[in-house]
């Protein structure tokens, strides 16, 4: 069988996809010997974080360029199977196609780890506040009665879109440390995703150090709810007491679970 030469340059860069990941895998540390397995903390920048994150944003723009390649070239097949009149292969090329744009398109990447922790919240910017405001109308409109009921989920994934627009657009705003926050929020509390919301969360205090906004206290939640991270739990329920005490009931409800969990961990 031979191959176009637009058609040899996919499976090449295809190939070198695979190398680049498998060279990867090989500089990565030995997991556990004896056959068990860790979670990785999702707030915990490892050795050369900087260079793995620039990697891995390569590598996903580049398997998006090869998706819509893939995409594209079984669109010229069909219309060569259709001008050829070869009905059964063209039928073939157009189920292909449909089964294609079926398949879940995973996001590999969000904008907190592409924008890394570097930003800093700093200016007052118009633009910026608009598209702020927008987006909380997005929220206000999503989250339905009493933040409960009739929530619409498309409405809050277009206010997640929003926010990180505003962080992407205007990396020097006042306003990317409580975009990161209301994201953080929306992932923890209606899109089910806590692990990107420990990621925002994260970046609230990073790109805005002097913050009052909870977002120590969410964290602190996420570990000792959902996570059942007791240890994690406690390390930022202190930092709640000691950074957040503009939030009296927050700083109560973490002493409290201080108290109860150094006195579980004390009995084991």
């Amino acid at each position: 069988m031979k191959y176009s030469i637009s058609q040899l340059s996919l499976v090449r860069g295809f190939v070198s996809v695979v190398v680049i990941m498998v060279v990867l895998a090989g500089c990565q540390q030995a997991g556990p010997t004896d056959g068990t397995q860790t979670m990785a903390d999702p707030l915990k920048l490892a050795p050369g974080a900087d260079l793995q994150r620039n990697t891995e944003v390569q590598l996903v723009e580049q398997m998006a360029q090869y998706r819509a390649k893939y995409r594209e070239h079984l669109v010229v097949l069909k219309q060569f199977y259709d001008q050829q009149g070869n009905q059964l292969k063209a039928d073939w090329a157009a189920q292909e196609l449909k089964e294609l744009d079926l398949l879940p398109q995973r996001e590999y990447l969000v904008i907190a780890e592409v924008s890394g922790p570097e930003l800093r919240a700093g200016e007052s910017i118009v633009a910026a506040d608009m598209l702020y405001q927008d987006a909380m109308k997005q929220v206000k409109e999503g989250r339905g009665i009493m933040a409960a009921v009739l929530v619409d989920k498309k409405k809050l994934t277009k206010a997640v879109d929003m926010f990180n627009s505003l962080i992407t657009n205007y990396p020097s705003s006042d306003k990317i440390d409580d975009a990161a926050f209301q994201i953080g929020e929306l992932y923890r509390h209606y899109l089910n995703d806590p692990t990107r919301a420990l990621l925002y969360y994260q970046r609230v205090w990073q790109w805005d150090p002097q913050t009052t906004l909870p977002a120590r206290y969410a964290v602190a939640r996420i570990y000792d709810d959902i996570m059942h991270d007791r240890i994690k739990a406690l390390q930022y329920y202190e930092m709640v007491i000691n950074l957040e005490s503009g939030y009296p009931e927050n700083v109560v409800y973490a002493q409290n679970r201080i108290a109860k969990i150094s006195k579980e961990l004390s009995s084991n």
